[in-house]
């Protein structure tokens, strides 16, 4: 019997979880129709598994402009198992100094940043502004060093998981970063 490493076991994973997703999607009963009569496409999320500190969490995956600016704008919940990783395009200026800000953010998240080499260089406790915050007046978290990846979590869940500045966090950095724009 052939035994699967941790990389080929998470790869194996991603492919059953996009089975699911492809099953479930072609179970839908069609596009949904904006108001303006066009037909809006789902967005397709494409997942990967992280292992933080022993704990598997299945991100989202943002890859995009777009993606990396909506982050977890609106959403009121976040499961214990489950985050969104912002994968930094492999070109010019990154890996480069940034910082994240929580506008539209209703719920506290963790954000981690995370080098290229896989260390992270700041962990912030993010809280929700007071509606109607000004821009200007938002608060904004450093990466403290250059950075290629962020992590966003449950808020209070990094401490749980006992993850500190320094500690490396395996990604599939190749992989990751071809898919990034």
């Amino acid at each position: 019997m052939l035994r699967a490493g941790k990389k080929e076991k998470r790869r194996l994973i991603i492919i059953a979880l996009t089975i699911i997703y492809l099953a479930v999607s072609g179970c839908a009963a069609g596009p949904e129709v904006g108001t303006d009569g066009d037909a809006v496409e789902e967005e397709k999320l494409l997942l990967e598994i992280v292992e933080l500190n022993g704990y598997q969490v299945e991100m989202e995956l943002a890859l995009t402009p777009e993606q990396r600016e909506q982050g977890l704008m609106g959403r009121e919940s976040l499961a214990d198992d489950r985050g969104m990783l912002f994968v930094l395009p492999d070109r010019e200026p990154y890996p480069a100094e940034v910082s994240f800000w929580m506008k539209d953010c209703l719920m506290p998240i963790d954000l981690i940043f995370i080098s290229r080499e896989g260390i992270i260089t700041a962990i912030h406790e993010m809280q929700p502004p007071e509606p109607g915050t000004a821009d200007e007046d938002l608060i904004l978290y450093p990466s403290r060093g250059k950075v290629q990846f962020a992590i966003e979590l449950r808020g209070g869940l990094a401490g749980e998981l006992g993850l500190a500045v320094g500690d490396a966090v395996e990604l599939e950095k190749d992989y990751l970063l071809g898919l990034a724009e």
